[in-house]
């Protein structure tokens, strides 16, 4: 436009032929971009040499977990198929089956359930994906992972399974579920009570 000045960067500072040359505006790390779904850019900052089992300084997630932490599917499936190490896990013993679990990140556990996660696998209390999930709620979660043939019936450290779970949270919807799938509700913990409060 006229009398209008051009405050934008010139044309030629914004062209390069490098993506490893062009500043990153919007995201300063592997797992901004993942947060953010941004596949394109996950893939120029892993061409660019970060690593895509990079471990954040904060919360010790990798990429692989904050994919399961925000849903962002296309990440998850661009990462497990580049290599991410789906057995990895954070200072608290979770996986990225276990973070999308407590997310209720659907899609993504059907993807890391296809893709070999171990539903098994146990957090720094004992906990299972399952337990978690019916901490949280997530009963169509839960109905996933109990189709995939998970054992509903697994106990953390207290000898809690995930009906107790369900129960003490008040998670009606993943108790009817686990009931439906055979679980008791009169199950007891280690002391032989039924679950009354955590330790």
């Amino acid at each position: 436009m006229p009398g209008v000045a051009n405050s934008g960067p010139s044309t030629s500072s914004r062209e390069t032929a490098n993506p490893c040359s062009r500043k990153k505006v919007h995201f300063g790390s592997i797992h901004d971009a993942v947060r953010a779904g941004d596949v394109k850019q996950l893939s120029e900052i892993v061409e660019c040499g970060a690593s895509i089992n990079e471990v954040d300084v904060l919360h010790k997630f990798t990429p692989l977990h904050w994919a399961a932490h925000s849903g962002s599917l296309e990440c998850l499936h661009w990462l497990l198929w580049h290599g991410a190490d789906i057995t990895h896990v954070t200072t608290r013993g979770w996986t990225a089956s276990h973070i999308a679990a407590i997310r209720g990140q659907d899609a993504c556990v059907q993807a890391l359930i296809m893709n070999g996660a171990d539903l098994t696998a146990q957090d720094d209390r004992g906990c299972t994906a399952l337990h978690l999930a019916a901490t949280h709620g997530h009963s169509f979660t839960l109905q996933i992972m109990l189709r995939s043939g998970v054992d509903p019936s697994v106990t953390d450290k207290r000898e809690w399974r995930p009906v107790h779970y369900a129960a003490f949270h008040g998670r009606l919807g993943c108790l009817q579920l686990l009931v439906k799938w055979g679980c008791s509700i009169e199950d007891v913990d280690c002391n032989g009570n039924l679950p009354e409060s955590p330790e």
